[in-house]
């Protein structure tokens, strides 16, 4: 079975006077069932974005 899945991947790009920077860029991709589970099984066990912490430290902070 095949699933289609968002990634973000780095894409190398020319910028304001011929100087080459990378960017991340969201694309499509399509992957088999076995990957697809490795990918989920990956994305459960990644630390929390600056920005969640934040947003849980103001919902549970104890005074």
């Amino acid at each position: 079975m095949k699933h289609r899945v968002k990634v973000e991947v780095p894409v190398e790009k020319t910028g304001f006077f011929g100087i080459k920077k990378t960017v991340m860029e969201r694309r499509i991709i399509e992957v088999d069932d076995k990957t697809y589970r490795k990918m989920l099984r990956e994305q459960k066990h990644e630390p929390f974005s600056i920005e969640e912490m934040m947003f849980y430290d103001d919902i549970f902070y104890d005074d």
